[in-house]
């Protein structure tokens, strides 16, 4: 009996240490963009003011954009390139949807 209790708990503890809960676009967007983008997603951080980033925040065009187009335009985007090596596409995916969540705002 003794022998199946710990069998059981090291299951649980591989099956627990298996599982992961996805970030949320925000903290995503906020850990990984926001220095360039800003949280409001208009570009009003030094690092955007001296890159000349553009404002996400109405902008139209990121607003019409399907998920998988903006995902596309993300990954072709050269300035990218270092977050597209770290991100996972679940990650990617979810601080885009961000993203256009913040172009339909002004």
């Amino acid at each position: 009996m003794m022998l199946r209790s710990v069998a059981t708990g090291v299951v649980l503890v591989l099956v627990g240490g298996l599982s992961t809960t996805p970030a949320s676009g925000a903290d995503v967007f906020k850990d990984n963009c926001a220095s360039c983008h800003g949280v409001t997603g208009h570009a009003d951080t030094t690092a955007g003011k001296a890159l000349k980033v553009p404002q996400l925040a109405g902008d139209a065009k990121v607003a019409a954009m399907s998920p998988a187009e903006l995902i596309a335009a993300f990954k072709a985007n050269e300035k990218h390139k270092g977050l597209v090596k770290k991100l996972s596409d679940d990650d990617i995916a979810a601080a885009t949807a961000r993203a256009k969540e913040l172009a339909g705002t002004k």
